[in-house]
């Protein structure tokens, strides 16, 4: 049973950890930038919302280049 739990928080904790290491990695997240928490936060926020942004695009284009194969 522990080990079907972990597989299941393995496999949910993988997604969540690439888009973190993601945005340390490309995004300058490693260190902080600014002196305060609040600035530093209100960065932390405008690069995960612009990372969604990115993400939700592609997602739309692959939707959309999907649809375009199944409608001809």
């Amino acid at each position: 049973r522990q080990k079907q739990e972990n597989k299941q928080r393995s496999s949910i904790r993988y997604i969540v950890e690439r888009t973190f290491g993601l945005l340390k990695q490309h995004h300058g997240l490693a260190k902080a930038r600014y002196l305060g928490l609040e600035r530093n936060k209100t960065r932390a926020q405008l690069i995960a919302m612009s990372h969604n942004l990115k993400t939700g695009m592609n997602i739309f284009k692959q939707m959309r280049s999907l649809r375009d194969c199944y409608a001809q």
